[in-house]
C-alpha cells in the first residue's frame, strides 16, 4: 500500500533534482513513493544512476508538453498515495519533512498543508527549520491560536477579498489556518484535488497563481488549509531551469494573464474595477522602479489576454 506520493515536476535542473531526491530518500517512509515528472530538454545522466541504484520506490516520467500545472496533473494521475506532497526540484527538506506534512491529515477537515519555506543568501541559510515552534497539543489549541500569524505578528497565507492580493510570509513559525500555500512546499488529500477539478493548465508561463487557485477551490469544496512550520524546507530558487520567465516582457505578460484569470475564477466580479485599478497602480510602480515604461504595456496586454481566456472557456 502506498499512502504518500511525493511529486516533483522538473525542468533542466538535473543536478539539483538528484540532490533533492537524495535528501527525500533519507527519511522516506516505507509506504511512500517519489514521482518525477521531467519536462527537461534532455535526460540528466546522474538521475539514471539514482534510478538504477535506488532502494526506495521511485517512478520517472519523461514528458514533452511544457507547463507546471500540466506536470502536476500528470503526476497526480499516476500517484498511488492518499496524500500527495508537491515540492520543487531545487529544495532541501528539513528533518521530519514528510511526517510533519502527514500528521496534519488526522483531522478529516484538513484538505491541504503549506510548509515553512526558507531561502538562501550569500552568507548561507537565512534561518534553520529547527527554530520552528512546537506542534499544538490538540485541535482546540490550534483553533485558539490558528489565526495564521507568526510570533512576528504578520499574516501568513492570506488572500485579500477586494483585490485578490496574496500575503505570503511562509517563513513564519506559528501553525494556523490559511487561505493558500506556495507550490514549492505543499500537500493535499488527493480526493480534495479531484473534487476541486485538478490544476488549471490555463495558468501559463511562470504558472504564477496556479497553486493559489487550487487552494481556493479546495476550500470551496469544503476543506480547510493549514500552515505547519515544522514541515520546513530550504528553497534554493535556482535562476536556471524551472518555469521562471526569461525576461521582463514574459514575466509581466504572464503576471497579468494569470492574475486576471485568478481573479475572475475566484472573486466577486462586481469588484473588478477595484482589482483593475490596484493592478494598474502596481504596473506603474514596477515600471518606475525598473525605469521601463513598456512594463505597463506588457502587463495590460497580459490582463486583457487573461480576460479573454476566462471568457472563452466560460462561454
Amino acid at each position: 500500500m502506498i499512502r504518500t506520493s511525493i511529486i516533483i515536476p522538473t525542468y533542466n535542473r538535473g543536478k539539483l533534482l538528484c540532490d533533492t531526491i537524495s535528501h527525500l530518500a533519507e527519511s522516506l517512509p516505507a509506504d511512500a513513493e517519489i514521482i518525477v515528472v521531467d519536462q527537461s530538454d534532455g535526460v540528466y545522466p546522474g538521475l539514471m544512476e539514482i534510478m538504477k541504484n535506488h532502494r526506495f520506490r521511485l517512478r520517472y516520467y519523461k514528458i514533452f508538453i511544457k507547463g507546471l500545472p500540466h506536470a502536476r496533473n500528470y503526476g497526480l494521475e499516476r500517484a498511488l498515495g492518499e496524500i500527495v506532497i508537491f515540492c520543487d526540484d531545487d529544495v532541501i527538506p528539513g528533518n521530519g519533512f514528510i511526517e510533519n506534512h502527514l500528521r496534519n491529515y488526522h483531522d478529516k477537515e484538513i484538505g491541504g498543508v503549506g510548509g515553512r519555506i526558507l531561502l538562501t543568501g550569500k552568507d548561507g541559510l537565512i534561518n534553520q527549520p529547527s527554530t520552528c515552534r512546537r506542534f499544538p497539543a490538540n485541535e482546540t489549541e490550534l483553533k485558539e491560536n490558528g489565526d495564521g500569524k507568526s510570533h512576528r505578528n504578520v499574516a501568513v497565507g492570506r488572500a485579500r477579498w477586494w483585490d485578490a492580493h496574496l500575503t505570503d510570509n511562509f517563513d513564519a513559525t506559528a501553525r494556523g489556518y490559511i487561505d493558500h500555500v506556495q507550490g514549492c512546499n505543499m500537500s493535499f488529500r488527493k480526493e480534495a484535488i479531484m473534487k476541486a477539478g485538478r490544476f488549471d493548465e490555463r495558468f501559463g508561463g511562470s504558472a504564477h497563481l496556479e497553486e493559489a487557485d487550487m487552494c481556493l477551490r479546495v476550500r470551496k469544496a469544503g476543506y480547510r488549509l493549514v500552515f505547519d512550520p515544522d514541515a520546513a524546507l530550504v528553497h534554493l530558487k535556482d535562476n536556471k531551469g524551472g518555469c521562471r520567465a526569461e525576461n521582463y516582457q514574459q514575466w509581466f505578460y504572464w503576471y497579468g494573464h494569470n492574475g486576471m484569470l485568478f481573479f475572475l475564477k475566484n472573486f466577486n466580479h462586481r469588484i473588478l474595477p477595484v482589482f483593475i485599478a490596484s493592478q494598474f497602480l502596481r504596473l506603474i510602480l514596477s515600471a518606475c522602479k525598473r525605469r521601463n515604461p513598456l512594463i505597463v504595456f506588457w502587463g495590460i496586454r497580459g490582463y486583457w489576454k487573461g480576460f479573454k481566456t476566462y471568457k472563452a472557456d466560460s462561454a
